[in-house]
Order: structure tokens, then sequence, then C-alpha cells
């Protein structure tokens, strides 16, 4: 897999302070071994912000109204990777910024700094290897390295052992979606698109239906997927008509985060 410029910042930065990973690391740290002001102060729907000052000075706020620690700790890396990666913009990121992993922008690239700084690939990859896909083992590995669901979940994209599909929403309609190399199934295209029926994120945004991690339902493939040009047989020669689908939710930005599936 060739190594983006936002993974190698990351792992710059690693290897400048002799870290295998950021676990135990108050990133605020590694904020001022920059000499960047680091403040917290209400920024509404903004989560964070760096302003860009001369001489490569400057000063990342990030939202003292959020509370969880795992989003507060992506805000910061975010923001950082903005300083390593010399954009040198005034960039205001909310919600949307900080989950849209389309690649392309600096958005993007600075989520990819982010997401390998908490999350280094080697060290996910030890984690989650040798054991089977469960909405239980994404939330472990977030829990593990103090990062959220959705970096954890896109990381599994590219480094997972199961080929997954992850699939973002919001307001009932699809923003976009990635999916794992491996994952061959034709994904039909809702971007845009009101989420499609029967599915459980139907079932989120219409009903507000919450499922435990351990609690896995099962969807017909037609619901997300075009069959008319591959089928998938089971060892009885009969068609696998289902797959498994989750979603990880947020009341607060009424979004979803829906990952799918095979056995």
């Amino acid at each position: 897999m060739r190594i983006s410029r936002a993974k190698q910042a990351a792992v710059r930065v690693l290897g400048e302070f002799g870290l295998d990973d950021v676990i135990d690391i108050d990133l605020r740290d590694l904020v001022f071994a920059r000499n960047i002001l680091y403040r917290e102060a209400p920024l509404g729907d903004c989560e964070g912000r760096i302003v860009f000052g001369n001489k490569g000075h400057a000063i990342i706020t990030v939202n003292s109204e959020t509370s969880y620690l795992p989003r507060k700790r992506f805000s910061i890396a975010h923001e950082l990777g903005h300083y390593e990666l010399k954009h040198r913009e005034i960039h205001y990121d909310n919600e949307a910024s900080l989950d849209y992993y389309k690649f392309g922008n600096q958005e993007a690239e600075a989520n990819e700094f982010a997401s390998e700084l908490l999350l280094p690939s080697a060290q996910f990859e030890k984690a989650v290897r040798g054991k089977a896909f469960s909405p239980s083992q994404v939330d472990d590995v977030a829990r593990k390295f103090g990062t959220s669901l959705s970096s954890a979940l896109f990381k599994y994209v590219d480094y997972g052992p199961h080929p997954i599909v992850v699939i973002y929403s919001y307001n009932g309609r699809v923003k976009y979606f990635r999916k794992s190399q491996a994952f061959t199934r034709r994904l039909i295209d809702f971007t845009n698109l009101p989420v499609p029926n029967n599915s459980v994120t139907e079932e989120w945004f219409k009903d507000h239906t919450v499922y435990r991690l351990d609690d896995i339902q099962t969807v017909d493939k037609a619901v997300w997927f075009d069959l008319s040009h591959r089928f998938r047989f089971d060892d009885c020669g009969e068609m696998s008509s289902m797959c498994n689908e989750h979603c990880f939710v947020s009341e607060r930005f009424n979004t979803a985060l829906t990952v799918i599936w095979e056995d």
C-alpha cells in the first residue's frame, strides 16, 4: 500500500518523539512541543480550528463544550495535522470535516494524519490480527487507543483482515462510503439519496432504533448491493442472500455510521 504524505507526516512525528503510539500521551504536549498556542473555548457547531501567524506560529482552538474525550483528541490531532502538513490557511472544522474521509483535499489529509497518529497502522494491525470482525471488536480497539469509533472503523477498512463497507449518512441521506479493497461486491450508489428501505440504517432515522453491539442484524443483500452481475453461493450451492448490518449512531448530529460485512 502506498504511504501517503499525511501518513508519512504522522509517522515522522511519532518517530521524532520515540513513540509507538499516543495511547497514554496528552496530545496537548505535542502541540506545545511545536510552540503552538493551545486553547479551549465555546465554538458552537465548530469542533476545532487553527489560525496561522507569521514565522510558523499558530493557534489551535478546540471546542470547550465537547465532552467526549476521543472526539476532542481527534480534533487536536486533526488541527495538528493541518500544521504538520503546512496547510497555511485558517481551518474551521466541524462534524462534517472531521468525519469526511474522501481523499483529495486538505481536510481529508488532516483526517488521515490524525488517524495514523492516534491509530498507528502497525499497532492497529496487531490489535485486530486473527480475530473475526464484529462491532464489539471495533469498540474495543477504539477504547484501547482512545479514539472515536469512526476512526477505528475507517482504519479497519484499510488495514483490517475482514472485508467491510462503511457508509456515512446524515439526516437520512447517504453522504459517502468506503469499502475494503477485498470487498468486491458492487454497492449501489446512494450518495445524496435517502438511505435504502428495509435497512437497519433506515430504522435509525425513522424510529431511532438502536441495537446493542452484540445484537447483529441481517438484511437482504439487495438492500445495499447490485446483485445483477455477481452472485455468491454458499457451500450447498444455494445463493447466500443475507449480509450483516450495524449502525454506530450520533443523536447529537443525527448521523449514522453503517458497517456491512459478510460472514
